[in-house]
């Protein structure tokens, strides 16, 4: 402790001047926004982050097996998730944690506290012999024999001082070779390497590439680290260490191909906050917190299905962090993640309390949220998905319908009908499987009564109407014409209409039934049964008889007003006086 206290034997970034202000970190410790995902339900915001703990003069035989629970039992508030992990080196435990920003706020600023009592509520010398070294985001501490030698802040601005500020890929499919791209300050340096923790794995790259790139801040560093992955989906981190301290981390997710592609959307988001403040960018905050959500749904996922039966049950994800899960992949149209999410509802590993996941889903409306934010793929995934793949494909099995009813039974048809430039969206309702949106354009009503198709016609949407149309007269049957009528040449028409073309609808004679068509029939099979008959050219031909009679009537008014008459000289014309004959 006095060669640590006079600065010999400790790394250079905490030699520094304490009195200043902790540094700030870009995309791992302090950079969660107030707009997060664990907040916006209105909950205590939560946040992902580590406690590393540096064991002096022991061996991994000597670690308790209560260990969890003495560091669970430490912490004031429990965490909702913690995943740890031991590296050679002494005994290297980092233990991530998802803690209420309270909860972390009071144990760095109270570090001393906290391990008086992390000593004195051990049964047995574990944490009472040696030397232990602590660190919480920007704040260190020494422990020597269960007494607290040193509780100080980081020291700001070093120049070995680590940090990640971000990596790509950040998702990767499992059972593959990476190749990770690092971005961070102070990353090259003869005490620091880089370490891949995998789901409790640590992975070590001694002989890191350092790879030149032009950037327009000349003190980001990018570096090049080779890892192999596990076969199965999970969570990870690239950490930094320094002088044995690991400070700086980054988190990735391991999942399939087409989920990665999704998620790696977001390194965009990364790189371009890379160079700004960090701390202040919601959107890169919230992307961070995306990553760092998922990862501990894939880390429960791997624990419950590893061990069936344990002493203590894991419970299973929490549903309003499961449902924010959600709403992020969907607002980006990110139809694979959003169906592994659905797949693992269904699988069991969310609490959905009394609910069936099906009602759960069900009560969320996430069609009519797709046909709100116009996103036609992710409608076309949704009215497609169907939680048992083993059925046959018939309108029943699939989970969503384009004619759900929601709020005032307005049904995702409605809101499309009603809603300008959505024509791709309402071609995607009326695509589903079934042809359920097809039939219900004209019968789905609201709770004034209203169609999806009135609400087109009121609005305007004549393009919408045609749309529909067509689709009905290809799988439904020929019944109508629909002709645009410019508004210029039927001005009368104006009542409840708005400004635009009028749309002038006609019907057509539907294909005639077999009941309607064999009643027709009678009158041709009596016609039969009386070949000569009077009766068949003037009782069964009342057109043509009626035709016949005005004809002979015209014709005898014309023969006999064929002559010119003779008109007397007379002071007044009158006709009874006109003569009529030959001339």
């Amino acid at each position: 402790m006095e060669g640590f206290e006079d600065g010999s034997n400790c790394p250079s970034w905490i030699r520094q001047d304490s009195t200043q202000s902790p540094p700030q970190t870009s995309g791992n410790s302090d950079s969660t926004s107030a707009q997060s995902l664990s907040s916006s339900n209105g909950d205590a915001q939560c946040r992902t982050d580590k406690i590393v703990f540096k064991l002096f003069e022991k061996v991994p035989s000597e670690l308790p097996p209560i260990l969890r629970s003495q560091i669970l039992g430490w912490l004031s508030s429990s965490p909702t998730d913690i995943e740890s992990h031991i590296r050679p080196g002494c005994i290297i435990l980092t233990v991530y944690l998802r803690l209420v920003e309270s909860s972390w706020r009071e144990l760095s600023e109270n570090m001393s506290v906290y391990l008086d009592k992390l000593s004195s509520s051990s049964a047995d010398n574990f944490w009472t012999s040696g030397l232990v070294f602590v660190m919480v985001r920007h704040q260190i501490a020494f422990m020597h024999n269960g007494q607290v030698m040193l509780d100080r802040p980081l020291a700001p601005n070093s120049h070995h001082y680590c940090k990640v500020l971000c990596i790509s890929p950040v998702a990767a499919p499992y059972s593959a070779t990476v190749n990770f791209r690092v971005e961070g300050f102070n990353l090259v340096s003869s005490s620091s390497r880089l370490i891949c923790s995998i789901e409790g794995r640590c992975i070590f790259e001694e002989d890191t590439a350092i790879m030149a790139d032009d950037a327009e801040d000349e003190d980001i560093e990018y570096l090049n680290f080779c890892c192999s992955l596990p076969d199965t989906r999970g969570r990870g981190f690239i950490e930094v260490e320094d002088s044995g301290f690991s400070n700086g981390f980054f988190p990735f997710i391991v999942a399939e191909q087409n989920v990665c592609s999704e998620v790696c959307e977001l390194e965009s988001t990364f790189k371009s906050s890379s160079l700004e403040q960090p701390d202040k960018d919601n959107a890169m905050n919230q992307a961070l917190e995306f990553l760092h959500e998922l990862g501990w749904l894939l880390h429960r996922v791997n624990i419950i299905s590893k061990h069936d039966k344990v002493e203590s049950p894991v419970p299973t994800f929490n549903l309003l962090r499961f449902r924010n899960l959600g709403i992020f992949a969907m607002e980006r149209e990110w139809c694979a993640v959003t169906k592994m999410l659905l797949d693992l509802l269904f699988d069991g590993f969310v609490d959905a309390g009394l609910q069936s996941p099906k009602e759960v889903l069900l009560s969320e409306n996430l069609v009519h949220s797709a046909v709100r934010g116009k996103s036609a793929r992710m409608v076309r995934f949704l009215l497609t998905y169907k939680p048992n793949k083993n059925l046959k494909e018939t309108a029943e099995t699939y989970l969503f319908r384009p004619d759900a009813r929601g709020p005032s039974a307005f049904t995702p048809l409605h809101i499309a009908a009603a809603t300008n430039d959505a024509e791709d969206v309402l071609d995607a309702l009326t695509d589903d499987p079934g042809l359920v949106g097809l039939n219900a354009w004209r019968n789905a009503r609201d709770e004034i009564g209203f169609t999806p198709e009135d609400y087109a016609r009121q609005r305007g949407n004549d393009a919408y109407i045609n749309l529909v149309q067509k689709k009905i007269d290809r799988h439904l049957g020929k019944g109508h014409v629909v002709l645009g009528v410019p508004s210029s040449m039927c001005p009368g028409i104006t009542d409840g209409v708005k400004a635009g073309d009028i749309s002038l609808e006609i019907c057509k004679a539907m294909p005639m039934t077999t009941t309607s068509a064999s009643r027709c029939n009678i009158c041709s099979r009596q016609a039969k049964m009386y070949p000569n008959s009077f009766a068949r050219t003037f009782l069964y031909r009342p057109a043509m008889f009626t035709v016949m009679g005005v004809a002979v009537i015209c014709v005898c008014v014309g023969i006999l007003l064929h002559t010119l008459p003779k008109v007397y000289a007379a002071p007044n014309f009158r006709w009874e006086l006109l003569e009529r004959g030959a001339m």
